[in-house]
């Protein structure tokens, strides 16, 4: 396959070039208009090529959630995220009591076992429970617990080996002993927490290696305490960043972001079962939530989770005009690509990856259509099969 007329995502820019396609692979980056001929031939006249987006953080699509342990939902979820352009991504699961952990966990891993339709689940975020209760977000206080290497082995084994990422607040009592004994076998995270910059500096010394959802459910960053925010600038080896509107992070606060983390940070969705809904009222767990178009609440008015997809949280970080469109567009496709050790296989435009691919508009940045292993698998028209 021959992408000709695109304006392609290359190392630090966009720059117009012919991008040839072949096995599923990247063949060749071709001068523009180089003339090469081929049977099949996709015109991205009025467009920008990106690499397949990858979202490190997504608990759920279109009325389903990681936990529903069901491969419906699994469908759905993948169906959806590969229309908003993303082709990768890792499936986060929250604080559920331990029969239900258990089940999620199951049915993910076994879906992971064959080859599947919609975007590729890389692997398993346990955003849960081994979190502090008092900054826990939308968690379920009665679902929390002291960090317990026996249930991670017991769910680590369940999901066939396919959890990436736990999630744990470094003051919990023994955090210390559950990050040293896990830290080798997967990325540890560290959310949600109250802790202060020595107990959060401690902790990467433990070889926690990421700060998740930076800014969110851990204290405000201070002259005389910095925190887990000031941890994660000084020693965190990678962040993740949820962004949806100005209400979380004012402008200029998100372009010093992208100044002092860029080569360690990635934009990630979080986005709930709510994304993709109409808006309305849900009943979830025995919460009404109120879903508008950019953000979901509980009755008492505090956040119930992200109802934005990663190429909407794209959106919302290039509409505040404070961060060059290249650099927003690499921390959703080469920095989760880079922090998960796949940057040799996915996340950038180059020859011999393998060829997952977004076409957006031009001007708009709305997904046109996604290829998958070299394959069209949606555009705004038609889904494909």
């Amino acid at each position: 396959m021959l992408i000709k007329n695109g304006k392609l995502l290359l190392d630090k820019d966009f720059e117009y070039h012919d991008l040839v396609i072949r096995d599923g692979r990247i063949a060749e980056v071709l001068p523009y208009r180089s003339g090469y001929q081929d049977a099949e031939v996709y015109d991205a006249r009025g467009s920008v090529v990106i690499p397949g987006l990858i979202d490190l953080e997504v608990h759920g699509a279109a009325g389903y959630d990681m936990s529903d342990a069901c491969d419906e939902a699994y469908e759905t979820i993948g169906n959806y995220l590969i229309s908003r352009g993303v082709t990768s991504y890792i499936g986060a699961i929250d604080s559920f009591p331990e029969d239900i952990l258990e089940e999620a966990y199951t049915a993910a891993g076994r879906w992971m076992s064959d080859r599947r339709p919609g975007a590729c689940l890389l692997g398993l975020n346990m955003r849960g429970p081994f979190l502090n209760p008092e900054v826990c977000g939308y968690h379920e206080k009665d679902a929390l617990r002291l960090p317990d290497i026996g249930l991670f082995r017991k769910l680590q084994e369940l999901s066939g080996g396919n959890i990436r990422i736990v999630n744990v607040s470094p003051e919990l009592e023994g955090a210390k002993e559950f990050i040293l004994r896990v830290c080798d076998e997967v990325i540890v995270a560290l959310s949600n927490s109250a802790a202060d910059f020595d107990k959060a500096r401690w902790a990467f010394a433990w070889k926690a290696r990421w700060c998740a959802d930076i800014y969110r459910n851990m204290p405000v960053l201070s002259v005389t305490e910095p925190g887990l925010i000031g941890a994660a600038m000084d020693i965190a080896q990678f962040i993740t960043l949820r962004f949806d509107n100005d209400e979380y992070i004012h402008p200029s606060l998100l372009r010093m972001t992208f100044n002092e983390f860029w080569g360690r940070m990635a934009l990630v969705s979080g986005m709930t079962a709510y994304t993709g809904l109409p808006a309305g009222s849900y009943e979830i767990e025995g919460h009404t939530v109120s879903k508008k178009r950019d953000r979901a609440k509980f009755e008492d008015g505090t956040d119930a989770g992200s109802v934005l997809s990663l190429d909407a949280c794209m959106s919302a970080v290039l509409g505040m005009g404070s961060v060059p469109s290249p650099l927003v567009f690499r921390a959703a496709t080469e920095m989760p690509a880079r922090a998960l050790g796949l940057f040799d296989e996915i996340g950038s435009i180059t020859p011999g990856k393998r060829a997952d691919l977004a076409v957006l508009d031009l001007h708009t940045y709305n997904v046109q259509s996604v290829f998958k292993d070299g394959v069209m698998v949606f555009d705004e028209r038609k889904e494909y099969v």
